[in-house]
């Protein structure tokens, strides 16, 4: 057997938890660094197997006759601060049949795989579509997805972006509260149907990104803690426990564990990359942090796979240090979520309405986002504060957004962009992220104007967690007012919350989205999109914000008139007048119905094009 402790990271994954070996049986790992004795229970067979310890705190235990589809759990035995053994599930479960309180079960490695031609997206043609599995169909589930994913190649979309999966309480979460980091959401399918799933994106040419938690684990069947020390007795987040990841004994494996949880989701499921939720509440206090030790140990995999991976932080503002490469002290990351440009957006149309906590201005910090990049600026170990940069930074390892999960979720509603503005603003403000250079991103049903809410929704079976959930919202949010809506708690807020189906939606948008998609793609294509090319021309008295790219000969200009959703009379404005130079032909209006070519209304975007003789 294997040394667990020493084996490379890259592979670590392939020995924790149970997995089916050749003569018919089961090899079973787990890190139980602080009990002296861990049994197999297998309860089909009323058989107790018990396992050998060795280095570094690892049980393993070779067991025949056993099968996949089996079901089993660990004894914890001989702690000398417990009386009595614990049974647990496996913390490195491949799946929790009934729940994250039940036993785990065996699983085999899928086997009918079809992309091994697949060769990935680059990040400059990601357009990414978050989703969250459980409300993006009617049933629910990956194989119901299966059947949406030709509506997004028809839109443009290259890459989805899943909610987290990881096993959580209840029959439905956002994902934020999981608990058995190894297991795909039992309430969604199997996992052979989620690398059935992956299987078909990539067959159309989709990536698939799958969001992780690293930083907290949920409150609800959250036993690491019984199994070892995967839990900080130092460090708290407001969402549940945090992993211990600097405990000066334990610590280095504990990191392992959740690097190789990291590296499990792109060798067996084939994900092309993964989104690591809130980056900067991963407390780790040790010499080098645990996510530039992560995208190491992601980079190692690669090589020796012969597959790429990419890496997306949740850092919100931006992070230079995270897009830093690892051989020069950074992070090694590929890119990173930057809410300024959404908040900015916002800020426009309902000034000093904040959805973070964060303030944004009006007007100028929109300007400053367009002209360098981000407002607000840190890192994992420094503060995060307002920065006005020396020149503009690139934006193509940045994610920008209009609307996402927290952005709509985290509203008492669950009310969408353009319902809290306007049909128009949604439009004008699609424009802009679009045709930007960093990288889009929609949430589900945005193309459409979905009127469906996306509310925040959980189902613990705990009735002090319930009420908790409900006075955490309003403790974390108190500039809402919380008195009206459905409860996260209450059945609704997770049916409500559907995307419903896209020819019931506004489908001038949609094609609205899909010919800005296209421009994009063209753009990219001819070299132009890239923060290079670009100039920045804006009027904040007028509401006036304006991308240019220049590039051998050829001038596009995307302009964009943003109001506030309380602003008096319409006015239109020349924009020959106010440009004072001939922009070219007008490709794109979105709302033609109204204006003359060189006139903008609020909430209004037009593109241009010229390209000289």
């Amino acid at each position: 057997m294997v040394d667990p402790a020493s084996v490379p990271i890259e592979k670590l994954h392939r020995l924790l938890g149970a997995h089916c070996l050749n003569n018919g049986g089961a090899r079973f790992c787990v890190w139980a660094p602080t009990h002296d004795q861990v049994f197999v229970l297998l309860p089909d067979h009323q058989r107790r197997v018990k396992m050998s310890r060795l280095g570094g705190g690892y049980h393993v235990a070779d067991v025949h006759d056993v099968a996949e589809g089996e079901l089993y759990q660990y004894e914890l035995a001989g702690r000398s601060d417990e009386a009595t053994a614990r049974t647990r599930p496996d913390p490195a479960s491949r799946f929790q049949p009934r729940g994250v309180h039940g036993p785990s079960m065996v699983v085999a490695p899928y086997d009918q795989w079809n992309d091994d031609d697949w060769k990935g997206v680059r990040r400059e043609q990601l357009i990414v579509y978050e989703l969250h599995v459980g409300a993006f169909t009617q049933a629910g589930t990956y194989t119901a997805a299966i059947d949406r994913l030709d509506e997004l190649v028809d839109l443009g979309i290259t890459a989805i972006e899943l909610m987290p999966l990881a096993d959580a309480a209840g029959r439905w979460n956002w994902g934020y509260d999981g608990v058995n980091l190894y297991a795909p959401n039992r309430n969604y399918g199997s996992p052979g149907e989620l690398s059935r799933f992956v299987d078909a994106a990539h067959r159309r040419g989709l990536a698939v990104f799958l969001d992780v938690v690293y930083n907290h684990l949920g409150p609800e069947g959250n036993y690491l803690g019984d199994c070892g020390p995967y839990l900080s007795a130092e460090h708290h987040t407001p969402w549940g426990a945090a992993p211990n990841f600097d405990d000066p004994t334990h610590g280095t494996q504990l990191r392992r564990f959740f690097i190789a949880n990291a590296i499990h989701w792109l060798d067996e499921y084939h994900f092309d990359g993964l989104r690591i939720d809130a980056i900067h509440c991963m407390r780790d206090d040790s010499e080098q942090h645990v996510a530039a030790e992560l995208a190491q140990g992601v980079r190692d995999w690669s090589r020796a796979s012969g597959r790429s991976a990419l890496l997306i932080a949740e850092s919100n503002v931006y992070d230079p240090n995270m897009l830093m490469p690892l051989e020069h002290g950074g992070m090694g990351f590929d890119a990173e979520w930057c809410d300024d440009f959404l908040h900015s957006v916002f800020a426009v149309a309902r000034p000093g309405e904040h959805l973070c906590h964060r303030p944004y201005h009006a007007g100028t910090d929109l300007d400053q986002t367009l002209r360098f990049g981000f407002v607000y600026e840190g890192s994992l170990r420094e503060q995060r504060g307002r920065r006005t940069p020396p020149r503009r930074v690139m934006t193509d390892c940045l994610v920008y957004s209009i609307q996402h999960h927290d952005f709509i979720g985290n509203h008492p509603l669950g009310k969408r962009l353009h319902q809290r503005t306007s049909l128009d603003f949604q439009k004008a403000a699609a424009a802009l992220m679009l045709l930007c250079p960093a990288v889009p991103m929609l949430f589900m049903g945005e193309e459409f104007a979905c009127e469906h809410p996306f509310k925040f929704f959980v189902d613990f079976t705990d009735d002090p967690l319930r009420k908790a959930v409900v006075d955490g919202r309003k403790r974390e949010y108190p500039q809402h007012d919380w008195s009206a809506g459905t409860l996260p708690i209450d059945d609704e807020a997770f049916f409500d919350s559907k995307i419903g189906a896209a020819e019931d939606g506004n489908l001038e948008m949609r094609s609205w989205y899909q010919r800005l998609i296209a421009l994009r793609k063209a753009w990219r294509d001819q070299c132009l999109i890239s923060d290079t090319n670009l100039s920045i021309v804006n009027d904040i008295d007028a509401g006036i914000y304006s991308i240019r790219y220049r590039n051998r000969g050829v001038m596009a200009t995307v302009a964009a008139r943003l109001s506030e959703v309380e602003s008096g009379p319409e006015r239109t404005i020349r924009l020959g007048d106010w440009m004072e130079e001939d922009l070219g032909q007008l490709v794109l209006d979105s709302r033609p119905e109204v204006t003359a070519s060189g006139d903008l209304q609020e909430n209004h975007a037009k593109v241009f094009f010229r390209q000289r003789a």
